[in-house]
């Protein structure tokens, strides 16, 4: 062990101190514990917002879709699957699960009151777990069964319906108006209100019903794939299709579409959380390093005659600036214990019971998200270690160039 280090250690902060320096203690690892609590859970919140929104995003839209590049006038836009398509998509995304889905307009009509909705058929290889877990009654739909509608619960109190209802439901089919009664057979809620006021689901054999040709589907929809590996992968498909199709291996061109442009809205609606992120880390970072630098000048004045004798003893001014730099990154250490402690103990208790609720309807969410990002609270733990240090130099290197003679008269 160093004499600097050494030296630190035996400086009483708290027994035996001046009632200042005690002071002056408690004031700086307060600050830091503050200071590190608001930033862990600065982190953990913005973390948790974006996972939590583009998941839900996420269940309604697919991470790229396979649409024809022609627009009917009167109805949706038809793809007709064929090999050649699906074997350039497999080619060039092995790993990807693909799900014909088609999306048709309709009106639920009950006897007062009437919605216009947009109802989703996915095929059987479609991955429904996000669509189970926001039903809060009923039973998920069959595929085979062209009778039933899942509808949200929002869609449900505005027309008066309940799991079991009868309802009319109108189609538009290539101009027509195609009627149907259906069965609501359960209800969802994702608390994500600009989805669950216009989303249905049904069953690919009811759009297959009101199509003069079943092979027809809206979209291939391509799913399995992480947001952030979308839109290379969507490179790399536009790619593959437009080569196939200047060989002639493909019938027509189609139009490629990602979650990041269906969900830009709310994607840069998160990205905005990032300034308030770095703002908050700017005023907690100030308030520590204020309280920092004053409780290691309250210290350092309560020590002027220390700092005298160290250097008539012969000690170098850097020496000593040593000593009361290790002295004050101790206090740091002590407040980012605390603040660990309490700090990431408030995440884990959000993050496994909830405790703290939002309202859905502002933020699309029932309860405050939190991410337990480990990697993050470390790299947040050695930045803050890095500026506490580069804060407090200054004033421990003024505390070095006390004139010794001076400062052994000090009271």
């Amino acid at each position: 062990m160093n004499f600097e280090l050494w030296m630190s250690r035996r400086l009483r902060l708290s027994k035996d101190a001046p009632t200042s320096t005690v002071t002056g203690v408690v004031i700086a690892v307060v600050g830091v514990a503050l200071a590190l609590i608001i930033m862990e859970l600065s982190v953990a919140i913005s973390l948790g917002f974006k996972h939590e929104i583009r998941r839900k995003v996420a269940g309604f839209e697919a991470p790229i879709s396979i649409s024809p590049a022609e627009v009917y006038e009167y109805d949706e836009q038809l793809l007709r699957l064929n090999d050649s398509l699906l074997n350039c998509v497999k080619s060039t995304l092995p790993d990807a699960r693909l799900s014909a889905t088609t999306r048709r307009h309709a009106i639920l009509k009950t006897d007062s009151d009437f919605i216009a909705l947009q109802c989703i058929a996915h095929s059987a290889s479609h991955d429904d777990s996000f669509e189970r877990e926001n039903l809060v009654s009923g039973s998920w739909l069959s595929p085979d069964s062209a009778s039933h509608i899942v509808i949200s619960s929002q869609v449900a109190s505005r027309i008066g319906l309940r799991v079991g209802d009868k309802v009319y439901a109108y189609f538009f089919v290539n101009g027509k108006i195609k009627p149907r009664r259906l069965s609501v057979t359960a209800l969802y809620n994702s608390h994500f209100s600009e989805y669950d006021g216009v989303v249905a689901y049904t069953s690919p054999a009811l759009m297959a019903s009101l199509a003069a040709d079943s092979t027809l589907v809206t979209s291939l929809d391509i799913e399995g794939i992480s947001i952030d590996q979308v839109d290379p992968a969507a490179h790399a498909l536009t790619t593959t299709l437009l080569n196939a199709y200047q060989r002639g291996d493909l019938p027509e061109m189609y139009t490629i579409s990602t979650i990041n442009d269906r969900g830009a809205l709310y994607f840069n609606w998160l990205d905005l959380l990032d300034t308030n992120v770095v703002v908050i880390f700017v005023l907690m970072l100030a308030v520590a390093g204020f309280t920092l630098i004053s409780s290691l000048f309250i210290i350092i004045l309560d020590r002027v005659s220390t700092i005298g004798v160290l250097r008539a003893l012969g000690l170098s001014s850097r020496r000593v600036s040593l000593i009361f730099l290790n002295l004050a990154m101790k206090l740091v250490g002590l407040g980012m214990l605390i603040g660990n402690v309490v700090g990431l103990g408030l995440i884990l208790l959000q993050y496994y019971t909830r405790i703290m609720p939002l309202d859905p309807e502002m933020y699309y969410l029932s309860y405050v998200p939190v991410d337990l990002s480990w990697w993050s609270f470390l790299a947040l733990n050695i930045g803050v270690a890095i500026v506490a240090w580069l804060v407090l130099y200054i004033p421990a290197r003024l505390a070095a160039r006390i004139d010794p003679s001076a400062s052994i008269r000090y009271e």
